[in-house]
């Protein structure tokens, strides 16, 4: 069996680590994002380090350089990377991405938040080229994962990046000639970063649709209640019950609100200013 040499870019450390272990490919590359330093991508710098040097990039203009001096791979899996590759970019080197989420309905920026947002019971990962269109072109492979509806986005996505060896398995056969495409995508629904108003409570929400914003949110505080010029954010429904009562306090680290037919309890994660100040209770 001939092992492919291969470059990897963004802060994905579970594709990343799937790549080291599959046999079948040989690192000879790992670039990350400038802005997407975390522990778990200096973790897998400390633990790869004796095969490959990990190289912070910090824009689409050190990416290209890059790129351009790189001659040895055949190609780079993408995942997690914030930048958008422009077509200078993609004509020296072939990129595939692997996208946590239905292409049909959930292209673009965090797809996993998305999934919890939108409710969905069902989602994909998906394994394509890279084109100068977000979340466009040809899909090597797509995997459907079932989801309960009442996961948060952490727990979606690692259902998804589950099924990232099989994905490893579809890229090889298929860089080696022994599968072509699985289909041409040619449109789908973008959707962008989450804004603030995505996740903001407001007295028109359901108890159901605070939840989906709390698990969309999970990895990110939870959503948030606006009060005063001060977002109170919650990460969790501590109980609940109908109500005709309208009211929205603070008390003992728990918010007491009560609207649409309900009040509930929450637990306060944090308060912010509306620049993201942190204030005290």
């Amino acid at each position: 069996m001939n092992k492919i040499d291969i470059g990897f870019l963004g802060y994905g450390t579970r594709a990343l680590e799937a790549l080291f272990q599959d046999s079948r490919f040989n690192v000879k590359y790992f670039l990350t994002p400038k802005s997407r330093l975390c522990d778990e991508v200096w973790d897998c710098e400390k633990k790869y380090r004796d095969k490959v040097k990990m190289e912070i990039i910090s824009n689409k203009a050190e990416l290209r350089d890059r790129f351009a001096e790189i001659k040895d791979v055949k190609c780079f899996l993408m995942n997690a990377c914030p930048f958008i590759l422009t077509e200078e970019i993609l004509n020296s080197k072939d990129v595939y991405n692997i996208h946590p989420g239905d292409l049909h309905n959930n292209r673009g920026h965090h797809p996993h938040l998305w999934s919890v947002l939108l409710g969905e019971r069902e989602t994909e990962i998906c394994l394509h080229k890279v084109t100068p269109e977000i979340d466009l072109g040809e899909v090597i492979e797509s995997i459907k994962i079932p989801l309960e509806g009442t996961e948060n986005s952490l727990e979606v996505l690692d259902k998804a990046e589950d099924e990232i060896p099989r994905l490893l398995d579809a890229l090889y056969e298929y860089l080696t000639g022994k599968r072509g495409i699985k289909y041409s995508f040619k449109t789908g629904t973008y959707r962008p970063a989450l804004k603030y108003e995505d996740y903001e409570i407001n007295e028109a929400d359901t108890l159901g649709d605070i939840d989906r914003k709390i698990r969309a949110r999970f990895m990110h505080n939870g959503a948030f209640f606006n009060c005063g010029g001060k977002r109170v954010y919650v990460d969790k429904i501590i109980s609940a019950e109908e109500s005709s009562d309208n009211y929205f306090g603070i008390k003992d680290g728990r918010a007491l609100y009560a609207a649409n037919g309900f009040a509930a309890v929450f637990n306060i994660k944090k308060i912010t200013d509306l620049k993201g100040n942190k204030i005290s209770l």
